[in-house]
């Protein structure tokens, strides 16, 4: 759930910012968020989480090689879990997993708010600035407001789907539910009860993010739209 919440507010952050520096940025800045989408959106998650968490090895690596002292990457923040007991509540792994996550859903977060931003009519955009808005509070104060909440149902497949994704991290050792469901099938041999819990677990979270969602979206909504 900590990879999730990370993730999801990290890539909401970034995916607003990007959708702007798409739609309403000059000719640099537009393609520089456009590289940034498309690097994202087109290359595996499982590649890039691997690459972010082996990177600090290999850097490790080539410092000593150097004979220069390599960093740290083996602290550690133990906290008590739900049951009392002392447990990993973070480190380098997971820490690196949740920027990849939030990363790479800033990419499709960002999408979802660009097309609600060019859904937007331009007579609004000539409304603002002939009031003397400049083109900042234009964005701030006319384009955000209504694209934010036009793009709910949208962006509401990414809060949807991210829970999923965040599976991805078992590979890299990350303990997250997978992980843990593992570990308890090899304790208990009990493979099909234990993975049809997983599903359950995973059907009812994203069952409550999408109920969540369409009612945020029937209470915020613009009428007629």
């Amino acid at each position: 759930m900590g990879l999730y919440l990370f993730a999801i507010f990290l890539g909401l952050g970034l995916g607003i910012f990007f959708a702007v520096a798409r739609h309403y940025g000059g000719p640099v800045t537009s393609r520089i968020a456009t590289a940034y989408i498309e690097f994202f959106r087109s290359t595996p998650l499982l590649v890039q989480i691997l690459i972010v968490t082996l990177a600090p090895g290999a850097i490790n690596l080539w410092l000593q090689a150097e004979g220069m002292a390599p960093f740290d990457i083996n602290w550690v923040i133990i906290l008590p879990d739900i049951f009392g007991s002392p447990s990993i509540f973070l480190n380098l792994r997971i820490l690196l997993c949740a920027i990849t996550l939030g990363l790479n859903s800033a990419a499709y977060q960002a999408e979802y708010f660009r097309g609600s931003m060019a859904s937007i009519s331009a007579g609004q955009s000539l409304a603002a600035l002939s009031i003397g808005m400049t083109k900042r509070q234009e964005i701030r104060h006319v384009a955000l407001p209504q694209s934010l909440r036009r793009a709910i149902p949208a962006w509401s497949n990414e809060a949807a789907y991210l829970p999923k994704y965040t599976t991805v991290c078992y590979l890299v050792s990350v303990e997250e539910l997978f992980a843990i469901a593992k570990l308890i099938v090899a304790r208990t041999y009990r493979v099909l009860e234990v993975y049809v819990i997983v599903a359950i677990v995973f059907l009812v979270l994203i069952s409550f993010i999408s109920w969540l969602l369409n009612y945020i979206y029937d209470r915020v909504k613009i009428p007629g739209i």
